[in-house]
């Protein structure tokens, strides 16, 4: 395994001369031997197959949820962190290594997955860590087990917010059927590239784009189809998590929406950045920043 240390901010402060240079050195040798790879299990949701990372132990944990399409190894910039400590990182059902039956693929499937893993690997609490659509599944994974949401952090998500007006009412609607209808033509593949091109800015590493764009696009046409309506049938978020710290990275787009507003409204918002120099996988395109910002909230939360 290649040994990555990832600084955590109050170790750094310790590196500075004499003795205090020697406890720095030990600091990096403990955390070397504490830190482990992921261990592939599988658990069990309606007689389907989830396919799902482990590293530490503990009944607490960090759970990584991805977005639509995608599957755990988007979070391989993440290593410093989930090796380090106890986490999860989740295939949701149609998606990665794990079975893909030509079902409904809703927000509440997800979430139950998500608790089905939980339960398997002995996990009764966890902070969930949901890049784009892992985002909505975190917030449904919290209205159906609050008492297991210890925190979540949403990466470039989004939730449904009531419309202002009846003609925005009407627009979603629409906007929603014509996804609909192109991901479930002969032709999706075209249309579905176009809306993955639309998540990369021009400073994307080409290679990165180009494992993205792979990998999304190897999704099954029912999965695609089915998981883009469950995250549009998705009930507005109306209901009060004072007790939930969140903290949100988002990528900085030029239409101002009030996510920022509309977060602390329902849930104790830690911290809200925009990141003017990213697309939509922050996370990978920013990893060192991103882990970073991860690791200050999973210490002040």
């Amino acid at each position: 395994m290649e040994q990555t240390y990832y600084p955590q901010p109050h170790r750094v402060t310790l590196c500075t001369v004499g003795t205090k240079i020697v406890f720095c050195v030990l600091a990096l040798t403990l955390t070397y031997l504490t830190a482990a790879e992921p261990v592939a299990h599988t658990a069990t949701l309606d007689g389907h197959k989830i396919h799902y990372l482990s590293t530490g132990k503990g009944e607490e944990a960090l759970v990584f949820i991805h977005g639509w399409t995608c599957d755990s190894t988007f979070w391989k910039g993440q290593a410093p962190v989930y090796e380090a400590r106890r986490s999860l990182l989740i295939d949701l059902p149609g998606h990665g290594l794990s079975d893909k039956p030509n079902i409904s693929y809703t927000m509440d499937l997800f979430a139950r997955s998500v608790e089905a893993v939980m339960t398997h690997a002995k996990v009764s609490k966890a902070t969930l860590i949901g890049h784009s659509m892992g985002s909505p599944v975190a917030v449904q994974f919290l209205r159906l087990y609050p008492d297991k949401v210890a925190a979540i952090v949403i990466v470039d998500g989004s939730l449904p917010m009531p419309p202002k007006d009846e003609a925005e009412r009407r627009k979603q609607l629409a906007q929603a059927a014509a996804t609909a209808k192109s991901l479930r033509a002969p032709g999706y593949k075209t249309f579905d590239t176009y809306v993955i091109n639309t998540m990369f800015i021009k400073q994307t590493d080409p290679a990165l784009r180009t494992e993205i764009l792979t990998k999304m696009l190897a999704a099954p046409q029912y999965v695609m189809a089915s998981a883009m309506d469950g995250m549009n049938a998705m009930t507005t978020l109306t209901e009060r998590y004072p007790q939930v710290p969140v903290e949100a990275v988002m990528q900085k787009r030029g239409n101002a929406t009030g996510f920022d507003e509309f977060l602390k409204q329902h849930f104790r918002l830690v911290d809200y950045r925009e990141w003017d120099d990213t697309g939509h996988f922050l996370m990978m395109e920013r990893p060192d920043r991103f882990n970073k910002v991860l690791v200050e909230f999973l210490d002040r939360k």
